[in-house]
Order: C-alpha cells, then structure tokens, then sequence
C-alpha cells in the first residue's frame, strides 16, 4: 500500500513484541487503511464506509477485552487507568460511526479517518509499551 497521510505502514516501532497483540494491531490498521482508502477514493461508497467502520469498532472492543484481560492475569498496576482510555476510543469511534450513518459524504469524514489513525498510533505508542514494558519485566 502507498504511504500516504491516511495509511500506516507496520513497522518495528508499532511492535508489542507480542505475537498476539500484534496480529490483532496489524488486523486493526488494515481496517483503518481500508476504512482510509474508501473515503479519500472517489467512489465514496457510503454503504462500504459505515460497513468497514462498524468493522473497526467491534475490532477495537474484542482487541481491548484481550488486552484488558491480559492486564487481569499479570496484575498490571495501570490497568483501570489503561481501561478508560479504552472507553474512550470506543466512545470516540461510536461517535464516527454514528456521524457517518447520519450524514452525507463531505471532507470532514476524510478528517475523521485521519483522526482515527493517529488515535491508532498514539494508542499503541503512548499507552500500549507501558503495559508491553510491564509484562517484560514481570
């Protein structure tokens, strides 16, 4: 896939080092990168749109219950606060899915997407390596 504002390229920097937790973060940014695709092409497939991003959000919510329970078995001290940080993202991606049922195709849901994937990014580097960093030293 060409690199563009919209995509995210995997790279070692995303790695948890966890084979598990990175199968599901390269999952998770394929479906960003597709969702990114979709609303700067010029077909705007609205129908393709609301799909992959219904797609996105259920993603998040089974990725976050696997990583929230890996918090449980390794009694991570930040777990709660890694926890609403979780709530968070899944409140803002249902938001985005809501707008995106409710409106028509405007620059504004190419925004979103890029909304969407620097929350991915910042996820994974900000608040991911912390409990990654934890299990690694447990």
């Amino acid at each position: 896939m060409r690199n563009t504002p919209w995509t995210i390229e995997w790279s070692d920097e995303l790695s948890m080092h966890n084979q598990e937790i990175d199968a599901e973060h390269k999952h998770f940014i394929q479906m960003v990168n597709e969702f990114n695709h979709e609303v700067t092409s010029k077909q705007h497939d609205k129908n393709e749109i609301v799909r992959i991003m219904g797609f996105i959000l259920e993603d998040a919510a089974v990725h976050f219950a696997n990583e929230e329970l890996l918090f449980v078995e390794n009694d991570f001290p930040l777990a709660m606060e890694h926890a609403e940080i979780h709530e968070q993202l899944l409140n803002k991606l249902e938001c985005v899915l809501k707008e995106l049922k409710a409106s028509n195709y405007s620059q504004e849901w190419v925004d979103l997407g890029g909304e969407i994937k620097n929350a991915l990014i910042d996820h994974i580097l900000n608040h991911d390596t912390q409990y990654i960093d934890y299990l690694r030293t447990e």
